[in-house]
């Protein structure tokens, strides 16, 4: 095993093992070794790269099992349980109790689960109403991190962030994690961490090394996009459309010739979470037709294939719609059905990212 999880408590590196990893990504190289020193970091890196595991290895490493010891804020619940399911992994030896918190479901279990809960995985709104009802005390917390921190701030949840991080102020370690550095943010964390380094990976504010992209510039109409689609459809795919209408109108469309999944915000949360649990089990073939409430905090690592059916509005959404495939140093690719007037978003999302896509001009027959 590498030298930088060699430093790693037994049962974590048994866990490793046998969860196949063999080696630490770059921020993880980065990151934990400063985080064994007791430093505050903040860590910048692109999505997929593995800042979860980052701060959740060496906290995990330090932790004895207090109640309350440690606590990891998210703006989703998406987010929530991708970090919750990671944290049962590298859990397997060391059997730490946790709980996840977050909102649209009833309290009764959540209280239950926070009250001898060494880690707690939570969404700031939900989070202090049990802090407000005294069924969880943020004085205990030891180790605090705030994860998607630019996306905390674009959700609103700066004062969320500020109030939850006064009430843990007896805490020893802070970590952050950002796939981007905005002034708001660093000023931000600059005012709640103390002394932080920040580390970073890669050359622009996105990195997208392993991701192969193709747009086909197409007229727009519904028949020719989804002709495109289907000759492009291969393995494990995440299909993303603009609203819940359109993703409906797609999923039952594909559904008559191909294993389809649906999944977009209006749905209740127990069946999103039936739908990722199926989707992130799936071996062969299946397709996911979403909205971007699959954009960001979706970490399914055998994802080939993202398809734009519609681009989105702004490049940053772009660049994290095709940031779920190519995790954890792997390869995918990432097609983009694009109006010649929606080139200009992709041209943004590819000048943020230093990468580059190949451009498909459709025959008159097609």
């Amino acid at each position: 095993m590498n030298e930088v999880f060699d430093e790693l408590r037994e049962e974590l590196r048994k866990a490793l093992v046998d969860v196949g990893f063999k080696k630490p990504t770059e921020i993880q190289s980065l990151v934990i070794p400063k985080a064994l020193e007791s430093i505050d970091i903040a860590m910048q890196a692109r999505t997929g790269s593995g800042k979860t595991a980052a701060y959740l290895l060496p906290i995990m490493n330090s932790m004895v099992g207090k109640v309350t010891e440690s606590l990891i804020i998210v703006p989703t619940r998406e987010l929530a349980l991708q970090v919750t399911s990671q944290f049962t992994y590298f859990n397997k030896y060391l059997g730490f109790k946790h709980a996840v918190v977050y909102g649209g479901v009833p309290y009764d279990e959540q209280i239950s689960s926070v009250r001898d809960a060494s880690l707690v995985v939570a969404t700031p709104g939900r989070l202090l109403d049990l802090v407000r009802r005294s069924y969880i005390d943020l004085g205990r917390v030891d180790y605090f991190v705030i994860d998607e921190v630019d996306r905390m701030l674009d959700m609103g949840f700066i004062d969320d962030v500020r109030v939850i991080s006064s009430l843990a102020r007896n805490r020893r370690q802070t970590y952050a994690a950002t796939a981007t550095l905005p002034r708001d943010v660093y000023e931000l964390l600059r005012g709640i961490m103390r002394n932080p380094i920040f580390l970073r990976t890669g050359s622009h504010e996105y990195e997208l090394p392993r991701v192969e992209q193709v747009v086909y510039l197409v007229s727009g109409f519904w028949r020719e996009k989804y002709g495109v689609m289907t000759r492009e459809l291969a393995g494990k795919s995440i299909v993303f459309v603009n609203t819940r209408e359109r993703a409906y109108r797609l999923y039952r469309q594909l559904s008559q010739d191909y294993h389809a999944l649906l999944l977009h915000g209006g749905m209740k949360q127990y069946m999103r979470e039936r739908v990722l649990r199926r989707f992130r089990d799936e071996n062969g073939d299946a397709v996911l037709v979403a909205t971007d409430l699959a954009s960001r905090g979706l970490d399914i690592v055998d994802v080939r294939l993202i398809i734009n059916f519609d681009v989105p509005s702004n490049p940053e959404t772009y660049i994290h719609r095709i940031g779920r495939t190519a995790r954890f140093d792997r390869s995918g690719r990432a097609v983009t059905l694009a109006t010649k007037s929606e080139l200009q978003i992709i041209d943004t999302a590819i000048r943020l990212s230093g990468s580059q896509y190949k451009l498909m001009i459709l025959n008159k027959e097609d």
